[in-house]
Protein backbone atom coordinates (compact mmCIF):
# COMPACT_ATOMS: atom_id res chain seq x y z
CA UNK A 1 0.00 0.00 0.00
CA UNK A 2 1.37 3.40 -0.96
CA UNK A 3 0.87 6.44 1.25
CA UNK A 4 0.14 9.79 -0.35
CA UNK A 5 2.52 12.73 0.09
CA UNK A 6 1.92 16.37 -0.77
CA UNK A 7 5.06 18.43 -1.03
CA UNK A 8 6.02 21.99 -1.73
CA UNK A 9 8.99 24.25 -1.42
CA UNK A 10 8.64 27.98 -0.91
CA UNK A 11 10.76 30.28 -3.05
CA UNK A 12 12.31 33.48 -1.71
CA UNK A 13 13.94 36.22 -3.71
CA UNK A 14 15.89 39.43 -3.13
CA UNK A 15 16.02 42.85 -4.76
CA UNK A 16 19.14 43.61 -6.81
CA UNK A 17 20.63 46.73 -8.38
CA UNK A 18 23.49 47.30 -10.82
CA UNK A 19 25.11 50.13 -12.76
CA UNK A 20 22.61 52.74 -11.60
CA UNK A 21 19.58 50.80 -12.89
CA UNK A 22 16.87 49.72 -10.49
CA UNK A 23 16.31 45.99 -11.00
CA UNK A 24 14.15 43.62 -8.94
CA UNK A 25 13.25 39.96 -8.75
CA UNK A 26 9.87 39.12 -7.24
CA UNK A 27 8.58 35.64 -6.37
CA UNK A 28 5.20 34.87 -7.91
CA UNK A 29 4.64 31.11 -7.56
CA UNK A 30 6.30 28.48 -5.36
CA UNK A 31 8.01 25.38 -6.74
CA UNK A 32 5.71 22.46 -5.85
CA UNK A 33 6.30 18.76 -6.43
CA UNK A 34 2.63 17.86 -5.95
CA UNK A 35 1.11 14.68 -4.59
CA UNK A 36 2.66 11.23 -5.04
CA UNK A 37 3.07 7.82 -3.47
CA UNK A 38 6.67 7.09 -2.42
CA UNK A 39 6.60 3.32 -2.93
CA UNK A 40 10.15 1.98 -3.14
CA UNK A 41 11.54 5.51 -3.58
CA UNK A 42 12.95 7.42 -6.51
CA UNK A 43 12.51 10.96 -7.77
CA UNK A 44 9.94 13.58 -8.65
CA UNK A 45 11.11 16.16 -11.19
CA UNK A 46 9.40 19.41 -12.10
CA UNK A 47 11.05 20.95 -15.16
CA UNK A 48 11.49 24.71 -15.55
CA UNK A 49 8.62 24.47 -18.07
CA UNK A 50 6.39 23.00 -15.33
CA UNK A 51 6.28 19.40 -16.58
CA UNK A 52 6.24 16.84 -13.74
CA UNK A 53 7.69 13.33 -14.02
CA UNK A 54 8.76 10.53 -11.70
CA UNK A 55 11.52 7.95 -11.59
CA UNK A 56 12.04 4.70 -9.70
CA UNK A 57 9.11 3.48 -7.60
CA UNK A 58 7.43 6.89 -7.14
CA UNK A 59 3.84 7.06 -8.43
CA UNK A 60 2.47 10.51 -9.30
CA UNK A 61 -1.09 11.42 -8.21
CA UNK A 62 -2.95 13.64 -10.67
CA UNK A 63 -4.87 15.55 -7.98
CA UNK A 64 -1.65 17.33 -6.95
CA UNK A 65 0.08 18.20 -10.24
CA UNK A 66 3.00 20.35 -9.03
CA UNK A 67 4.37 23.52 -10.66
CA UNK A 68 7.62 25.27 -11.49
CA UNK A 69 8.57 28.31 -9.43
CA UNK A 70 7.93 31.61 -11.17
CA UNK A 71 9.66 34.93 -10.62
CA UNK A 72 9.37 38.26 -12.41
CA UNK A 73 12.66 39.98 -13.16
CA UNK A 74 12.15 43.70 -13.80
CA UNK A 75 14.45 46.52 -14.79
CA UNK A 76 15.84 48.38 -17.74
CA UNK A 77 14.53 47.09 -21.07
CA UNK A 78 17.00 44.80 -22.89
CA UNK A 79 19.37 44.57 -19.90
CA UNK A 80 20.97 41.15 -19.51
CA UNK A 81 21.52 39.24 -16.30
CA UNK A 82 23.14 36.03 -15.04
CA UNK A 83 21.10 33.47 -13.07
CA UNK A 84 22.65 31.59 -10.13
CA UNK A 85 20.77 28.62 -8.67
CA UNK A 86 21.34 26.45 -5.59
CA UNK A 87 23.81 23.59 -6.00
CA UNK A 88 23.26 19.91 -5.29
CA UNK A 89 23.30 19.03 -1.59
CA UNK A 90 22.28 22.55 -0.49
CA UNK A 91 18.47 22.29 -0.24
CA UNK A 92 16.09 19.88 1.46
CA UNK A 93 12.38 19.73 2.24
CA UNK A 94 11.33 18.82 5.77
CA UNK A 95 8.22 17.65 7.57
CA UNK A 96 8.93 17.27 11.26
CA UNK A 97 12.04 15.08 11.60
CA UNK A 98 11.76 13.77 8.01
CA UNK A 99 13.53 15.27 5.00
CA UNK A 100 14.18 14.85 1.28
CA UNK A 101 16.95 16.38 -0.83
CA UNK A 102 16.22 18.78 -3.70
CA UNK A 103 18.85 18.85 -6.47
CA UNK A 104 19.41 19.61 -10.14
CA UNK A 105 17.85 23.06 -10.15
CA UNK A 106 17.22 24.36 -13.68
CA UNK A 107 15.90 27.68 -14.99
CA UNK A 108 14.24 29.05 -18.08
CA UNK A 109 15.78 31.19 -19.33
CA UNK A 110 19.15 30.08 -18.14
CA UNK A 111 21.95 30.54 -17.39
CA UNK A 112 21.37 34.12 -18.57
CA UNK A 113 18.28 36.18 -19.30
CA UNK A 114 17.38 39.43 -21.00
CA UNK A 115 14.70 41.79 -19.76
CA UNK A 116 12.09 42.39 -22.44
CA UNK A 117 11.19 45.66 -24.09
CA UNK A 118 8.35 46.08 -21.56
CA UNK A 119 10.83 46.06 -18.67
CA UNK A 120 10.25 42.54 -17.30
CA UNK A 121 10.81 38.85 -17.96
CA UNK A 122 9.43 35.67 -16.37
CA UNK A 123 12.00 33.37 -14.79
CA UNK A 124 10.86 29.77 -14.21
CA UNK A 125 12.71 27.28 -11.98
CA UNK A 126 12.36 23.52 -11.61
CA UNK A 127 14.26 20.85 -9.68
CA UNK A 128 14.39 17.16 -8.74
CA UNK A 129 13.21 15.79 -5.39
CA UNK A 130 14.84 12.60 -4.04
CA UNK A 131 12.21 10.39 -2.37
CA UNK A 132 13.25 7.64 0.04
CA UNK A 133 11.91 4.08 0.17
CA UNK A 134 8.61 4.34 2.10
CA UNK A 135 9.26 8.05 2.75
CA UNK A 136 6.97 9.06 5.66
CA UNK A 137 3.90 11.06 4.59
CA UNK A 138 3.66 14.76 5.41
CA UNK A 139 3.49 18.31 4.11
CA UNK A 140 7.15 18.92 3.35
CA UNK A 141 8.43 22.45 2.79
CA UNK A 142 11.64 24.42 2.52
CA UNK A 143 13.31 27.34 0.80
CA UNK A 144 15.83 27.91 -1.95
CA UNK A 145 17.70 30.94 -3.25
CA UNK A 146 17.91 32.32 -6.75
CA UNK A 147 20.23 35.22 -7.57
CA UNK A 148 20.16 37.45 -10.62
CA UNK A 149 23.25 39.53 -11.34
CA UNK A 150 22.74 42.34 -13.80
CA UNK A 151 25.35 42.93 -16.47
Amino acid sequence: MHKLRRLCTLAWAATAASAGWAQTIVAGQALTFGSFAAGSGGTVTVSAAGTRSSGGGVVLVSSGPGAAAQFTVSGTANATYAITLQGNGEVSLTSGANSMAVNNFASSPGPTGQIGGGGSQSLMIGATLSVGNNQPPGNYSGTFNVTVTYN
